[in-house]
Protein backbone atom coordinates (compact mmCIF):
# COMPACT_ATOMS: atom_id res chain seq x y z
CA UNK A 1 0.00 0.00 0.00
CA UNK A 2 1.49 3.48 -1.12
CA UNK A 3 0.82 6.88 -0.26
CA UNK A 4 1.01 10.00 -2.11
CA UNK A 5 1.63 11.95 1.34
CA UNK A 6 3.73 10.05 2.77
CA UNK A 7 6.76 7.57 2.64
CA UNK A 8 5.77 3.93 3.45
CA UNK A 9 7.10 4.66 7.39
CA UNK A 10 4.94 7.19 8.32
CA UNK A 11 3.55 7.64 11.48
CA UNK A 12 1.00 10.28 12.61
CA UNK A 13 1.49 10.16 16.32
CA UNK A 14 -1.26 10.73 18.39
CA UNK A 15 -1.48 10.77 22.30
CA UNK A 16 -3.97 9.85 24.26
CA UNK A 17 -4.90 9.71 28.37
CA UNK A 18 -5.88 6.67 30.56
CA UNK A 19 -7.90 8.53 32.88
CA UNK A 20 -8.85 5.37 35.64
CA UNK A 21 -10.79 5.09 38.81
CA UNK A 22 -11.82 2.23 40.84
CA UNK A 23 -11.40 0.26 37.63
CA UNK A 24 -13.42 2.55 35.29
CA UNK A 25 -11.72 4.40 32.31
CA UNK A 26 -12.72 7.78 31.08
CA UNK A 27 -14.23 8.33 28.05
CA UNK A 28 -15.48 11.09 25.95
CA UNK A 29 -18.23 10.85 23.31
CA UNK A 30 -17.51 13.12 19.80
CA UNK A 31 -20.67 15.09 18.71
CA UNK A 32 -22.16 13.92 15.57
CA UNK A 33 -20.71 16.44 13.18
CA UNK A 34 -17.36 14.93 13.96
CA UNK A 35 -18.08 10.55 14.56
CA UNK A 36 -20.73 10.48 17.65
CA UNK A 37 -18.65 7.71 18.81
CA UNK A 38 -17.06 7.06 22.30
CA UNK A 39 -13.07 7.93 21.83
CA UNK A 40 -10.15 8.37 24.57
CA UNK A 41 -8.84 12.08 25.27
CA UNK A 42 -6.16 13.34 23.37
CA UNK A 43 -5.13 13.61 19.50
CA UNK A 44 -2.63 14.32 17.53
CA UNK A 45 0.64 15.97 17.95
CA UNK A 46 1.72 19.02 16.35
CA UNK A 47 4.87 19.27 14.39
CA UNK A 48 7.74 19.38 17.08
CA UNK A 49 5.53 19.10 19.99
CA UNK A 50 6.38 16.87 22.94
CA UNK A 51 3.52 13.96 23.84
CA UNK A 52 3.35 15.50 27.71
CA UNK A 53 2.83 19.10 26.51
CA UNK A 54 0.65 17.72 23.61
CA UNK A 55 -1.99 15.50 25.88
CA UNK A 56 -2.36 18.70 28.00
CA UNK A 57 -3.05 20.64 25.51
CA UNK A 58 -5.88 18.10 24.02
CA UNK A 59 -7.51 17.64 27.24
CA UNK A 60 -8.04 21.36 27.75
CA UNK A 61 -9.24 21.79 24.29
CA UNK A 62 -11.49 19.02 24.61
CA UNK A 63 -12.76 18.70 27.79
CA UNK A 64 -11.59 21.73 29.53
CA UNK A 65 -9.56 20.05 32.03
CA UNK A 66 -6.63 20.26 34.13
CA UNK A 67 -4.11 17.53 33.69
CA UNK A 68 -1.47 17.30 37.12
CA UNK A 69 0.00 14.28 36.23
CA UNK A 70 1.40 12.05 33.29
CA UNK A 71 3.19 8.42 33.47
CA UNK A 72 6.69 9.17 32.08
CA UNK A 73 6.39 6.35 29.56
CA UNK A 74 2.95 5.18 27.40
CA UNK A 75 1.20 2.23 28.93
CA UNK A 76 -0.06 1.09 25.79
CA UNK A 77 0.64 1.63 22.13
CA UNK A 78 -0.81 0.12 18.90
CA UNK A 79 -1.12 1.36 15.11
CA UNK A 80 -4.20 2.44 13.57
CA UNK A 81 -5.02 2.62 9.56
CA UNK A 82 -7.12 5.09 8.53
CA UNK A 83 -7.97 5.11 4.74
CA UNK A 84 -9.97 7.55 2.74
CA UNK A 85 -9.28 10.05 5.57
CA UNK A 86 -8.16 14.13 6.24
CA UNK A 87 -8.04 13.90 1.60
CA UNK A 88 -5.64 11.05 1.74
CA UNK A 89 -5.82 7.37 -0.10
CA UNK A 90 -4.54 6.11 3.67
CA UNK A 91 -2.09 6.51 6.61
CA UNK A 92 -1.35 5.13 10.12
CA UNK A 93 -1.52 6.78 13.17
CA UNK A 94 0.66 5.61 16.07
CA UNK A 95 -1.51 5.80 19.28
CA UNK A 96 0.79 6.24 22.67
CA UNK A 97 -2.14 5.53 25.57
CA UNK A 98 -0.58 7.79 28.84
CA UNK A 99 -1.28 7.12 32.36
CA UNK A 100 -2.66 10.89 33.61
CA UNK A 101 -4.23 12.39 36.67
CA UNK A 102 -6.87 15.37 36.38
CA UNK A 103 -8.13 17.85 38.68
CA UNK A 104 -11.54 17.47 38.58
CA UNK A 105 -14.06 15.89 36.49
CA UNK A 106 -16.02 18.94 36.07
CA UNK A 107 -15.63 19.08 32.38
CA UNK A 108 -16.83 21.74 29.62
CA UNK A 109 -18.47 20.19 26.61
CA UNK A 110 -16.90 21.55 23.34
CA UNK A 111 -17.22 21.27 19.41
CA UNK A 112 -15.11 18.26 20.30
CA UNK A 113 -16.03 16.63 23.52
CA UNK A 114 -20.37 16.58 24.18
CA UNK A 115 -20.09 14.24 26.89
CA UNK A 116 -17.40 11.82 29.36
CA UNK A 117 -18.46 8.51 30.91
CA UNK A 118 -16.58 6.34 33.32
CA UNK A 119 -16.46 3.11 31.75
CA UNK A 120 -15.85 -0.44 32.95
CA UNK A 121 -14.32 -3.30 30.86
CA UNK A 122 -17.57 -4.76 30.31
CA UNK A 123 -18.99 -1.49 29.13
CA UNK A 124 -16.08 -0.49 26.89
CA UNK A 125 -16.38 -3.66 24.94
CA UNK A 126 -19.91 -2.96 24.29
CA UNK A 127 -19.95 0.40 23.29
CA UNK A 128 -19.30 2.33 19.38
CA UNK A 129 -15.85 3.32 19.62
CA UNK A 130 -14.04 5.47 17.12
CA UNK A 131 -11.96 2.74 15.13
CA UNK A 132 -8.74 4.71 16.50
CA UNK A 133 -9.12 3.24 19.57
CA UNK A 134 -10.74 -0.28 19.05
CA UNK A 135 -7.71 -1.64 19.84
CA UNK A 136 -8.03 -0.40 23.27
CA UNK A 137 -10.42 -3.23 24.06
CA UNK A 138 -7.77 -6.04 23.78
CA UNK A 139 -5.28 -4.04 25.82
CA UNK A 140 -7.02 -2.31 28.55
CA UNK A 141 -6.99 -4.54 32.11
CA UNK A 142 -8.05 -2.19 34.85
CA UNK A 143 -5.36 -4.40 36.76
CA UNK A 144 -2.51 -2.62 35.06
CA UNK A 145 -4.21 0.55 36.70
CA UNK A 146 -4.43 -0.88 40.73
CA UNK A 147 -2.22 0.78 43.30
CA UNK A 148 1.00 -1.35 44.50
Amino acid sequence: MHSKDFPDCFYRVSVKSLFVKDGKLLLLKEPEALSGQWELPGGGLDFGEDPHSGLKREIKEELGLTVTSISDHPVYVWPALFEGWRDMEWYYSMVLAYRIELESLDFTPSSECEAIQMCTKEELDRLDLYQQVVPLREHFNPEHFKLK
